[in-house]
């Protein structure tokens, strides 16, 4: 079924000046596509409405930005907290979200200075987020659901796939709970200037689900220094991460996967590499609790297997 095209043109030769209008005249029950054309749109916006559409007219040039870190106050002078920082916020809600051809970004800038900056906040089954750019430092990218949600209902699958992405950060800067899939990615860690630079994932996944993170076919790049990054921690027990066939830069550690602090929850978690190549590959000191999968074990991560009864409209 065709959908209704709203476009936007803060330069007044569309239909709507900002983002958040033409969201909010989306139909509230079905589907719609937002064309952006170029510029930079400093907006803080929610999508609550089913299988809505955006797509700019250029990846590098149509730039949804905002610039909230965890650090800053509200109105009653407390910290607003991560969850309250991304500049696009996909809620439960809207189901079959895409988003194409654009950046999505939070400015705040250094984790440190600002706390967790959030940019993409995906929290909806059947996503796509495809030849997209986006840009943070900490906490790039929430796929949500939460471990607070699954601790409610473990059964929440939000399924969600990236492909032909460009996804950079330092710290955890690709974390939650979906089944997510990254295809034919570039993954870029940023320098910190410290011993340790970052790290890539932080996956809360629920025990009851099988899959959590899989990256294929990826490439791991980086301005960091050589062993400085891990290809991700657990955030939560039971968390789940895999690479298969991905391209590591020189900046991943030698382990691969570190520890979270001082918990014992990797004892839980499931992470995994299959023939990965490159400058920092490192199958063979890998750390002990994670596992090399061999060629049975990569043949189960297909996107049927993962996705069940969705495939992703390419």
């Amino acid at each position: 079924m065709d959908k209704k095209v709203l476009v936007v043109d803060k330069n007044g030769e569309g239909d709507f000046l900002t983002v958040a209008d033409a969201l909010c005249a989306a139909p509230i029950n079905g589907g719609c596509k937002i064309y952006i054309k170029n510029g930079v749109y400093k907006e803080k916006l929610i999508v609550d409405k089913p299988n809505v559409f955006i797509e700019g007219e250029d990846i590098k040039n149509t730039i949804l930005t905002y610039d909230d870190g965890a650090f800053m106050k509200d109105e009653t002078g407390e910290a607003i907290g991560t969850f309250k920082t991304a500049s696009l916020h996909i809620l439960r809600s809207a189901e079959g979200f895409r988003a194409e051809n654009l950046t999505i970004q939070n400015s705040a800038g250094m984790g440190d200075v600002v706390g967790q900056a959030v940019a993409l906040y995906l929290d909806c089954d059947k996503a796509v987020i495809k030849n997209c750019r986006l840009l943070a430092r900490q906490d790039t990218l929430l796929t949500a659901p939460m471990h607070e949600d699954t601790a409610k209902d473990p059964t929440i699958l939000n399924r969600q796939f990236f492909e032909k992405c460009y996804i950079e950060g330092d710290v955890d800067f690709i974390f939650g709970g979906a089944s997510a899939v990254f295809k034919d990615c570039e993954i870029f860690s940023l320098d910190r200037g410290k011993e340790i630079n970052g790290y890539v994932t932080a996956a809360c996944t629920s025990e009851k689900i099988k899959y959590g993170y899989v990256f294929v076919n990826c490439r791991l790049t980086s301005n960091a220094g050589e062993k400085t990054v891990y290809l991700g921690r657990p955030w939560r027990e039971f968390a789940k991460t895999v690479f298969i066939e991905c391209e590591f830069g020189k900046h991943i550690y030698e382990s691969g996967f570190s520890v979270w602090n001082d918990t014992q929850r990797h004892k839980t978690c499931y992470y995994a590499q299959y023939k990965c190549f490159g400058d920092g590959a490192c199958e063979d000191k890998a750390v002990g609790w994670s596992h090399i999968l061999n060629d049975e074990d990569a043949k189960e991560y297909t996107l049927e297997n993962i996705f069940g009864d969705w495939i992703p409209e390419k």
